[in-house]
């Protein structure tokens, strides 16, 4: 069975549409607190990352920074996967994420720099990083999920996701430097 982890900022039909099609397909989901609540309410089976790594702690800041996650998603050698059974983690296949809407935040006049602290979003950019190195689907924009589904439509063929892969994940870390780019940019105004 193959697991995905599902950290979405926004509780929408995008999530729910993935989450659907997954779970359909036979896949796991494991999500963050919020993410894993808004699938459970709509009926679809999401256990709460926590439960693996532990409570959320620092006030729900610091909850999917776990090294179990992260070895669920690098693991790549049978020696690594012999790894992850003696922890009782199995490999993470997928993340979708979507951030913190920092960008919005620093474009909104009325933004303090305490509201631009709190949107700056550090678990996600961090999940799609590792997710994108180790070459699992690392979708950062619900634009992607079509192409998710086409592909389990086909059966999920290897050589299909070795593609939809490197697209994610290029993809994955333009998302992430975009973001990082517009934290900089901010905390150089405030200079």
């Amino acid at each position: 069975m193959k697991t995905a982890l599902l950290a979405s900022y926004e509780k929408d039909e995008a999530v729910f549409l993935l989450a659907q099609t997954l779970c359909d397909n036979g896949w796991q989901l494991l999500g963050s607190a919020g993410t894993a609540k808004y699938l459970s309410g709509r009926g679809i089976p999401c256990r709460d990352v926590a439960e693996i790594v532990g409570p959320p702690i620092l006030g729900h800041r610091v909850v999917t920074l776990a090294r179990k996650i992260y070895a669920a998603l690098l693991a790549a050698s049978p020696e690594d996967m012999g790894e992850l059974e003696r922890i009782n983690m199995q490999p993470i296949a997928l993340v979708y994420v979507t951030l913190y809407p920092l960008e919005a935040t620093i474009a909104n006049p009325k933004s303090t720099q305490k509201d631009v602290l709190e949107k700056t979003d550090i678990g996600g950019p961090t999940l799609l990083r590792a997710a994108a190195k180790g070459r699992r689907l690392a979708l950062s924009s619900p634009a992607q999920i079509p192409l998710v589904e086409a592909w389990i439509k086909k059966g999920s063929p290897e050589k299909e996701r070795a593609a939809l892969a490197l697209k994610f994940a290029a993809a994955a870390e333009r998302r992430v430097a975009e973001y990082v780019a517009a934290s900089a940019s901010y905390l150089e105004r405030l200079q």
